[in-house]
Protein backbone atom coordinates (compact mmCIF):
# COMPACT_ATOMS: atom_id res chain seq x y z
CA UNK A 1 0.00 0.00 0.00
CA UNK A 2 1.58 3.02 -1.43
CA UNK A 3 0.16 6.22 0.99
CA UNK A 4 1.93 9.06 0.02
CA UNK A 5 1.09 13.02 0.79
CA UNK A 6 -2.05 13.84 -0.54
CA UNK A 7 -3.38 10.22 -0.23
CA UNK A 8 -7.11 10.03 1.07
CA UNK A 9 -6.54 7.23 4.51
CA UNK A 10 -8.09 5.97 7.23
CA UNK A 11 -6.57 5.51 10.28
CA UNK A 12 -7.54 3.50 13.17
CA UNK A 13 -7.19 4.29 16.47
CA UNK A 14 -6.59 0.68 17.76
CA UNK A 15 -5.45 -1.84 15.37
CA UNK A 16 -2.80 -3.92 15.34
CA UNK A 17 -1.66 -7.47 13.23
CA UNK A 18 -0.11 -10.04 14.83
CA UNK A 19 2.89 -12.36 13.68
CA UNK A 20 0.50 -15.22 12.85
CA UNK A 21 -1.84 -12.23 10.02
CA UNK A 22 -4.66 -11.80 13.13
CA UNK A 23 -5.95 -8.09 12.49
CA UNK A 24 -7.66 -6.38 15.53
CA UNK A 25 -9.67 -2.65 16.05
CA UNK A 26 -10.47 -2.69 12.12
CA UNK A 27 -14.38 -2.56 12.44
CA UNK A 28 -16.00 0.09 10.11
CA UNK A 29 -19.25 -0.08 11.97
CA UNK A 30 -20.42 -1.37 15.87
CA UNK A 31 -19.11 -0.06 18.67
CA UNK A 32 -15.50 -1.25 18.04
CA UNK A 33 -15.30 1.18 15.06
CA UNK A 34 -12.77 4.01 16.33
CA UNK A 35 -10.99 5.74 12.90
CA UNK A 36 -10.37 8.73 11.73
CA UNK A 37 -10.96 9.46 7.74
CA UNK A 38 -8.98 12.66 6.32
CA UNK A 39 -5.82 13.40 3.97
CA UNK A 40 -2.23 12.78 4.65
CA UNK A 41 -0.30 16.64 4.34
CA UNK A 42 2.98 15.21 5.14
CA UNK A 43 5.23 12.59 6.38
CA UNK A 44 7.15 13.44 9.40
CA UNK A 45 10.80 12.45 9.17
CA UNK A 46 11.85 13.97 12.45
CA UNK A 47 10.84 11.66 14.89
CA UNK A 48 13.17 8.26 15.94
CA UNK A 49 10.15 6.73 13.95
CA UNK A 50 8.38 8.07 10.76
CA UNK A 51 4.04 9.41 11.09
CA UNK A 52 1.69 10.22 9.21
CA UNK A 53 0.54 14.01 9.01
CA UNK A 54 -3.21 13.53 8.41
CA UNK A 55 -5.89 16.40 8.66
CA UNK A 56 -9.19 14.56 10.11
CA UNK A 57 -12.49 15.01 7.82
CA UNK A 58 -14.60 12.32 9.57
CA UNK A 59 -13.96 10.92 13.10
CA UNK A 60 -16.00 7.85 14.25
CA UNK A 61 -15.38 6.42 17.83
CA UNK A 62 -16.86 3.52 19.46
CA UNK A 63 -19.31 3.16 16.39
CA UNK A 64 -20.68 6.52 16.56
CA UNK A 65 -19.85 9.65 14.22
CA UNK A 66 -18.08 12.78 16.04
CA UNK A 67 -16.62 16.13 15.46
CA UNK A 68 -14.57 15.95 18.26
CA UNK A 69 -11.39 15.57 16.13
CA UNK A 70 -13.02 16.75 12.88
CA UNK A 71 -10.29 19.86 11.64
CA UNK A 72 -7.40 18.38 13.57
CA UNK A 73 -4.45 16.76 12.90
CA UNK A 74 -2.94 13.68 13.78
CA UNK A 75 0.09 11.79 13.77
CA UNK A 76 -0.06 7.92 13.46
CA UNK A 77 3.08 6.05 12.79
CA UNK A 78 3.84 5.60 9.27
CA UNK A 79 2.79 1.36 8.66
CA UNK A 80 6.07 -0.69 8.81
CA UNK A 81 7.26 1.35 11.95
CA UNK A 82 7.85 -1.48 15.02
CA UNK A 83 5.50 -1.20 18.00
CA UNK A 84 5.56 -2.65 21.20
CA UNK A 85 3.75 -6.08 20.15
CA UNK A 86 3.62 -6.11 16.32
CA UNK A 87 4.41 -3.37 13.51
CA UNK A 88 2.30 -0.50 13.17
CA UNK A 89 0.11 -0.97 10.30
CA UNK A 90 -3.41 1.38 11.43
CA UNK A 91 -3.29 3.60 7.76
CA UNK A 92 -5.71 2.31 4.96
CA UNK A 93 -5.76 3.65 1.16
CA UNK A 94 -9.67 4.93 1.56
Amino acid sequence: MDIAIGSRVRSFDFAETFEDGTQIRRELEGEMACYVEGVVTAIDEELSYNRYEIVVARDVFGGEESDRRVGNVVYPPVNGTPGMISVCDGVELV
